[in-house]
């Protein structure tokens, strides 16, 4: 057997070439595996990096939210406490002015009737004539003195229909309280509406006067085009 054939590798190159080549070829395949495990390894480290961040952005963003979402609940809550309180306020309020509205009401009474029952007679005439009586005075007409007295000069007389939510009995109701125009709807608060509705009995306490003073306003300025346009936003003089 021929041992230097046997050691003889491809071509014409020797065994110990041939090793050499693959070694070499090797190498170099380990080099570029190594340089690109560590370029990829580069990339991946910053990869994972930029996911940690994110993810860490994700979580604060959601820990904000979660603490948004609790202070919104918060002041929600909040908010219909204070609305609850400030509806117990305007009843209140509306209850005190229906008994104020009561008590002015029975004082005018008493005055007129005071007034009916303490005439005195007129003075003597110079010539020496009897005591002529002094005429009674109607109570409507002390009424209305008494009225007068209090609100001033007698508002001219509207027609207070127009203003949606305000009907012929409430209308009355108005009329009644010295609210005669629209300048006295406008200047009229809420609460002193809204008690004399409560006064009024139940079938007047359910309509909402928070609407009339706006309606008013423009129906005083003679504004109908506008009055209309805010009626038709409105639904029996609510808020729809």
């Amino acid at each position: 057997m021929n041992t230097e054939k046997f050691f003889e590798g491809p071509g014409s190159s020797d065994m110990v070439t041939y090793v050499w080549e693959i070694a070499l070829i090797l190498s170099v395949a380990f080099l570029l595996g190594y340089l690109l495990r560590y370029f990829l390894n580069d990339l991946l480290k910053n990869r994972i990096a930029e996911l940690e961040s994110e993810n860490a952005k994700l979580y604060n963003s959601a820990k904000d939210a979660e603490q948004s979402a609790s202070d919104i609940e918060q002041l929600e809550i909040k908010q219909g406490q204070q609305k609850a309180e400030i509806d117990r306020l305007n009843a209140k309020l509306a209850e005190c002015y229906a008994t104020r509205l009561k008590a002015e009401n029975n004082l005018a009474a008493l005055q007129a009737k005071y007034d009916a029952t303490s005439a005195a007679p007129v003075s003597k005439e110079s010539t020496g004539t009897l005591l002529v009586a002094k005429e009674k005075t109607p109570v409507s007409v002390v009424s209305d003195a008494i009225v007068a007295a209090k609100n001033g000069p007698v508002s001219t007389k509207d027609d207070l229909k127009k203003i949606g939510g305000i009907g012929p009995k409430i209308q009355e109701l108005l009329n009644a309280d010295g609210i005669l125009s629209y300048t006295d709807v406008a200047t009229a608060t809420v609460a002193r509406i809204r008690a004399m509705l409560i006064a009024a009995g139940p079938n007047y306490a359910v309509h909402d006067p928070s609407t009339w003073g706006q309606q008013a306003r423009l129906a005083s300025a003679e504004k109908w085009q506008e009055l209309t346009q805010l009626q038709d936003e409105l639904k029996g003089g609510k808020r729809k």
